[in-house]
């Protein structure tokens, strides 16, 4: 089988990464909760949310709607603080369900897509919000911000708040 495009390997290579770790924590290790209020579960909830972001551009829908926080600020901490609130109540079981169902949905969207797809700038996605109309960065740009970049941002932090947590007991 082919690959439909240059993307798709470096975002199941920092999948694989991403669950490595949820897997070796264990259903309780994803209760583990920093001094700022995330759990673990609620950095998965986070990383879906965004791939939703990334979805809804791929597919020319509005994002924050697509994140479920339709009504939220654009800016992202209070796109991400509108996030949490909408799904902190998740149980860990329930979050890595939708971190995992979100995750398929976007992939199965990605392999629709070529290279010469993801090279269109992101107002090609976007024609009812645009960016700047001189910004002509390709979404693969968005593509990679929102999957494996974001996946080694999050493991940094969850590797982190388990170490904390581990430090405290």
């Amino acid at each position: 089988m082919s690959v439909a495009n240059n993307v798709i390997a470096p975002i199941e290579r920092g999948w694989d990464e991403l669950n490595a770790l949820i897997d070796s924590l264990g259903p309780r290790g994803l209760s583990v909760t920093g001094a700022d209020g995330w759990a673990v579960k609620d950095h998965l909830v986070h990383i879906a949310a965004w791939e939703l972001s990334l979805l809804g551009l791929l597919q020319g829908e509005d994002r924050r709607s697509a994140m479920g926080v339709p009504g939220a600020d654009e800016a992202t901490d209070a796109i991400n603080a509108a996030v949490w609130a909408l799904h902190r109540g998740k149980t860990p079981e329930q979050a890595l369900a939708f971190f995992r169902e979100t995750h398929g949905s976007l992939m199965r969207k990605l392999g629709t897509l070529s290279d010469a797809d993801l090279q269109r700038p992101y107002n090609h996605y976007q024609p009812n919000d645009r960016r700047d109309a001189s910004d002509n960065r390709p979404v693969v740009d968005w593509v990679a911000g929102n999957t494996w970049e974001h996946y080694a941002e999050h493991i940094g932090w969850i590797n982190q708040l388990v170490k904390d947590s581990s430090a405290s007991r």
